[in-house]
């Protein structure tokens, strides 16, 4: 589309302004001048008609009365009008002999019982009878002609007697009212020239700033960040100045924000845990940073600009970059990745990139690694779900046998002491549920707390505790119970919660070890002079527990063995409980276990404080 230039916009605009501006001056000026033309000849036409109404003779003269004629003609002589005088009703009475020179439509009277008929008639005769002045204005076709008509009422005292018409031929005053306009015209018309001229000097010099900015706006895109800023003399255009001047140490400011920005933004994205990978709309990578590499196992500097179907071997990854690139919202979607003998979750999430005009340019996905986080939801799940099942199997049985009672059981003595004994054992194991649940949720807080309080204590007496805690119930299996400790050794722990750690752990070995058998308990301690982790080993010589089972031993409600876990009494909660205690004290817990041989379970302690727990 061509463009023009300014000065011819502002000259243009100054041109139609003065051009409207003229004709409406001109077009007033020429109405104003035809009105006061009508009345100057209107006033002179009225004054003549009063002066021969002051000279008439009585009223009732006769209508052809000599005397009235010869006065009319000698009056009309001097002024050049035509009188006519009316009765009331308008019939002619009397007629100047001549019609004045260039008069049109005078003479003898015409009409209807002699009256003369023509446009305003009646009205300039209503306007007589009522005392004021009649006016009228007639143009004859025929021969280019404007007649004008006055007329006044006339009479003795206050009494009117007749109306007398003054008509004059306006064909002289219309075109010395037309020289006038054209005079007037050729006047507007010079001082439109001068207007136009001014107009475009005007034009000119107040374009000239703005070219001179232009040139320098040019020079400013270009590069050129030198370019000097002219000072225009008028006060917008100087304020544009001042403005462009402000961008260009923007400009300046800008650019250098733009190369911190950039080194900024290259150190946040090294330092991410999260991955961040950018595809063009041709699926070229454009940008990888550290983690996104460690991921997906690449070299960044040399996939760079490569399209992403070489460099990424995972299918569902490179389709995820395609609708990231197509969508116009952000997506999500978990992508399972296969990392040597375990998968790994990676949460993807992707947002196109688009230009002003919203056409696509590629895509951004941030690859975040939430395999321990699933881990944590499916742990949760099923805590959840164990502990509805753990408690919904007492409570059923309660209900049932309470149910029975109600129903006549309890009017058979033995029938109802059987159902309450029942009753009874579900209700401990309910118990033991809830306080083996609430003691873990009081270890877990303590855990994340760090706040567990510690004191030097010997081993042995701990151990010792222990041990006769389950002594009765070893006795009761014939099983028989072993310290080994070569060396007393005190460690810093919690006697009460380490106590009850290995409660659980002998009780599970007695539990689980056949009649005759023995549980040996033993102490490993450091080399002596060395500060390293102490070892308490419990030995059974049970069922033993398939290798399979062991990754998810210390699991919450996790049993190999369900039936039989249940009918022992246990709650599927003793080794979880166990493992968050040991790891309250810094130390881990583990297990070896060969089926029919027996199992071994480890806890590792810390001779010394850890340092969140010595801040705690």
């Amino acid at each position: 589309m061509p463009r023009t230039r300014l000065v011819w916009h502002l000259f243009a605009g100054w041109c139609g302004l003065a051009a409207c501006v003229f004709a409406a001056c001109y077009w007033l000026a020429s109405v104003e001048l035809a009105g006061l033309a009508d009345d100057a000849q209107v006033r002179r036409m009225a004054d003549a008609a009063r002066a021969l109404a002051g000279q008439l003779p009585d009223v009732t003269a006769t209508p052809g009365d000599t005397r009235q004629l010869e006065l009319m003609r000698r009056l009309a002589g001097d002024v050049n009008v035509g009188f006519e005088i009316l009765d009331l009703d308008g019939a002619p009475r009397s007629l100047t002999g001549e019609p004045p020179p260039g008069e049109a439509g005078s003479g003898p009277p015409s009409g209807r019982n002699g009256r003369r008929e023509g446009p305003g008639e009646a009205a300039i005769l209503a306007e007589a009878r009522a005392g004021r002045i009649g006016r009228a204005s007639r143009y004859d076709a025929e021969s280019g002609q404007r007649q004008l008509s006055v007329a006044i009422a006339y009479g003795r005292d206050t009494q009117a007697a007749g109306i007398l018409r003054v008509t004059s031929d306006a064909t002289l005053a219309d075109a010395a009212l037309r020289r006038g306009q054209t005079t007037m015209l050729l006047g507007f018309i010079a001082a439109g020239l001068l207007a136009v001229t001014a107009g475009y000097a005007v034009a000119k010099r107040s374009a000239s700033g703005l070219e001179e900015l232009a040139d320098s706006a040019e020079q400013l895109a270009d590069g050129s960040l030198e370019a000097a800023i002219p000072t225009p003399e008028i006060a917008e255009i100087s304020a544009v100045a001042t403005a462009l001047e402000v961008l260009r140490d923007q400009l300046v400011e800008r650019g250098r924000t733009i190369g911190r920005q950039g080194s900024q933004q290259e150190a946040v994205l090294g330092s991410m845990v999260e991955g961040v990978i950018a595809v063009d709309n041709r699926h070229r990578l454009l940008s990888i940073n550290r983690a996104a590499a460690e991921l997906l196992g690449l070299d960044p500097g040399k996939v760079l600009l490569r399209p992403l179907q070489e460099v990424v071997r995972n299918p569902d990854l490179r389709r995820f970059a395609l609708r990231a690139i197509d969508c116009q919202e952000p997506i999500e979607d978990d992508l399972l990745m296969r990392d040597g003998l375990r998968d790994r979750t990676i949460l993807l999430r992707g947002t196109a990139l688009r230009d002003q005009r919203s056409a696509k340019n590629g895509a951004v996905i941030v690859l975040n690694d939430v395999t321990h986080f699933r881990h944590l939801e499916n742990v949760r799940r099923d805590f959840v779900a164990n502990v509805s099942h753990e408690l919904k199997t007492p409570i059923a049985s309660i209900r049932g046998f309470v149910e029975t009672l109600l129903d006549g059981a309890l009017d058979d003595p033995g029938d109802a002491r059987r159902f309450l004994g029942i009753v009874a054992r579900q209700a401990d194991r309910l118990s033991s549920i809830i306080e083996d649940l609430l003691a873990l949720s009081r270890i877990e807080q303590i855990e994340e707390a760090s706040d567990l309080p510690l004191e030097p204590t010997l081993l042995s007496d701990v151990i010792a505790a222990a041990i006769a805690d389950c002594q009765l119930r070893a006795g009761e299996r014939s099983i028989t119970i072993k310290a080994d400790c070569d060396r007393p050794v005190t460690v810093p722990l919690n006697p009460p919660l380490l106590e009850q750690a290995l409660i659980n752990l002998i009780d599970n070995a007695v539990k689980y070890s056949d009649p005759g058998r023995t549980v040996r308990v033993e102490v490993t301690p450091p080399p002596v002079g060395e500060k390293a982790m102490v070892m308490i080993a419990v030995h059974d010589e049970g069922c033993g527990i398939d290798e399979r089972f062991l990754p998810r031993i210390f699991e919450r409600f996790y049993r190999v063995d369900r039936a039989r876990s249940r009918k022992l009494g246990g709650t599927g909660l003793g080794l979880s409980i166990v493992k968050h205690i040991v790891q309250a004290h810094g130390g881990s817990v583990a297990v070896e276990s060969t089926p029919g041989v027996g199992s071994v379970f480890s806890i590792m302690l810390p001779t010394e404080p850890t340092s969140m727990q010595a801040a705690g």
